[in-house]
């Protein structure tokens, strides 16, 4: 990279050439393609230019996640493409960089959803939370038949608000569950594509699920249920939708959807006539350590006091050594100054001391949502503590239930 690069917003002079770098990365078997749309300003479009050259793009979402049973901000990446002729030139690095001090003081944690988690574990993102994609022949969802009070209804975009309570019920429950408006709702789960059916009970709606229908053939033999969204405020509404899919057996065999968990395979009367392949989802980074572990909301009762060395590859202000402090009246954490610091990418640490836990970026940001607990942390991931340091950890970041559905 030998011109003078600048990171900043797309404007509408480059809105063209921001479709164009999209298109080509993430749809190129349609070919060259003109819109003639409105450009969809629901995330906000970055770029490294050269002058007045896009090299490579990006786009910024800002949402509110569930974390550990309250809200927080949460900072999205998405649409990250460098057109072939300027690959491999350090782009994507300048764009993470650039994107992470953008969003330093205002979001404690981003995330994104991987084409490579090989690739952007580089840049210090690691699995947020496994998915679950069921391959559901119709006749194992029939026990769900008849089992629930309620019934369903078929339902439109403009009952968004109505669906909004059922899925906040389940999202609640959820650590990066995000807050959804109107917006999201209309464009990016309710399109024109979709069916939607709401469960209603007692003139309240309890759950709902978007599906469409995928086919390879000619006959209901080569056609599914595509599940692309489903939400119940309790398990008695859960088995109406599933029943309620159930009664498409005159149209399709199977029903494909996705899940956080396995759990649905204890449901089912013949667990082995079901497919259910595990991937990993999204992925999670604490953008600033010490805003990380400050929003984090610990539970009821836990207090320690503990030393964390933290290797960053990529953002300086991550690469050293802090002090967080749990208590009662909430959570502090700062960098130690001098006497216990690990060298900005060198991973070597004074004398003075040695941190009570040393972990990388990734597998801290693990541990602050809840993907795994610290003793499995430092089994698989890059997490060193022993004794009461140990202890600590396991007190203050127990598991969550971690499930970001929503793709961006």
């Amino acid at each position: 990279m030998t011109d003078e690069l600048a990171f900043r917003p797309v404007g509408p002079d480059h809105y063209d050439a921001f479709r164009e770098r999209v298109d080509y990365a993430f749809e190129p078997t349609e070919g060259p393609r003109d819109h003639d749309d409105e450009f969809d300003r629901i995330a906000d479009p970055f770029g490294i230019f050269a002058g007045d050259d896009l090299r490579s793009i990006c786009a910024h979402y800002s949402f509110e996640a569930h974390l550990r049973g309250e809200r927080v901000p949460l900072a999205g990446l998405a649409a990250v493409a460098t057109p072939p002729e300027h690959r491999r030139e350090g782009y994507v690095r300048h764009m993470v960089e650039a994107s992470l001090a953008r969003w330093r003081g205002e979001f404690p944690l981003a995330a994104l959803w991987p084409f490579s988690r090989s690739y952007y574990e580089q840049f210090g993102w690691a699995t947020a939370n496994t998915v679950c994609e069921y391959r559901i022949p119709l006749d194992q969802l029939s026990f769900a038949r008849g089992s629930a009070d309620g019934r369903p209804r078929r339902v439109s975009a403009d009952d968004w608000a109505a669906l909004d309570d059922a899925y906040e019920a389940r999202a609640a429950d959820e650590t990066l569950g995000l807050r959804r408006d109107e917006r999201w709702w209309r464009e990016r789960v309710l399109d024109d594509d979709t069916y939607v059916y709401a469960w209603e009970r007692d003139g309240e709606t309890r759950g709902y699920v978007v599906y469409t229908f995928e086919s390879s053939g000619e006959g209901i033999d080569d056609r599914r249920i595509a599940v692309s969204d489903l939400a119940a405020a309790d398990d008695d509404t859960l088995r109406g939708l599933l029943g309620f899919l159930a009664d498409h057996d005159s149209q399709a065999t199977e029903v494909k959807l996705y899940a956080p968990d396995d759990t649905l395979l204890d449901r089912v009367p013949t667990p082995g006539d079901v497919e259910c392949t595990v991937h990993t989802g999204p992925m999670v980074r604490a953008v600033d350590v010490t805003d990380a572990l400050e929003a984090v909301p610990y539970p009821e009762g836990a207090s320690a006091e503990l030393t964390l060395g933290v290797t960053d590859d990529t953002v300086a202000w991550n690469d050293d050594v802090f002090e967080l402090a749990v208590a009662a009246s909430g959570a502090t954490c700062e960098r130690i100054e001098g006497d216990a610091s690990i060298s900005p990418r060198a991973g070597s640490r004074s004398p003075a001391g040695d941190p009570d836990v040393t972990v990388d970026i990734g597998t801290l940001s693990q541990l602050v949502v809840g993907y795994r607990d610290a003793a499995d942390l430092r089994r698989v991931g890059d997490l060193s503590a022993d004794g009461d340091a140990l202890d600590d950890l396991a007190a203050l970041f127990p598991p969550e239930r971690v499930a970001l559905r929503d793709f961006f």
